[in-house]
């Protein structure tokens, strides 16, 4: 009896042995080349609406004009190039974005209308990033493409759109929280001079602002 139990114990481990190898724990699935990310940004742009308001159509007396303030809010989608540029990692990416915003139009401090204004601009863009430690990018981002306007005047009624040219850069910090996802946020320089506005003469400078933005790596 004993020699049966002996020989039934040992021949569990050589069962084991001679059948198939344990699974293997699962792992994360590595980021891919391809990606896809979202971002929010406030900025503000100067404008000449102080000048407008002083003529046609407003002929204000004493006018003031509030800067242009815009939110701006981004989806892009891109992939990886796999090459390197200055130790640099590049990426190409097309982006989609809302940018909306108003200013006020003032005689002797008394608010008289709004100009409200919607720019969607579609751009293709270079993106190069370099890791500095431990996670944490520097990254650059140049692009340019068509913007679609939208604008109406609360003075008069007018209304109307267009396409201009449009372009951007940004610059900033971004950290991966692991192999799939990471965050950023930097400075937004936008290219506006071109975009027109209907009859009522309203041009926008240049504008910068500020944003933070999510990135999922697949």
């Amino acid at each position: 009896m004993k020699l049966a139990t002996l020989i039934a114990i040992s021949s569990v481990p050589l069962a084991a042995f001679a059948g198939e190898p344990p699974a293997a724990p699962m792992q994360p699935t590595p980021a891919g080349d391809w990606f896809t990310g979202a971002t929010y940004g406030m900025l503000e742009a100067d404008s000449n609406a102080d000048h407008v308001a002083n003529g046609e159509p407003y002929n204000l007396v004493d006018p003031t004009v509030e800067e242009f303030e815009f939110d701006m809010y981004t989806l892009h989608f891109g992939r990886n190039l796999n090459q390197k540029f200055l130790g640099c990692d590049l990426a190409a990416y097309a982006e989609l974005g809302y940018i909306t915003g108003d200013a006020t139009l003032k005689d002797f401090g008394r608010a008289l209308t709004s100009l409200d204004i919607d720019i969607i601009p579609i751009t293709l863009n270079l993106h190069a990033e370099r890791e500095f430690f431990a996670g944490i990018k520097g990254y650059l981002s140049a692009g340019m493409g068509l913007a679609f306007t939208d604008y109406n005047d609360n003075y008069s009624g007018d209304g109307g759109s267009d396409t201009g040219f449009y372009a951007q850069a940004q610059i900033g910090l971004a950290y991966d929280i692991d192999e799939n996802w990471e965050i950023y946020g930097g400075a937004r320089w936008l290219y506006l001079e071109d975009l027109d506005f209907g009859d009522n003469g309203v041009q926008l400078d240049n504008s910068i602002g500020y944003e933070i933005g999510v990135r999922y790596h697949f």
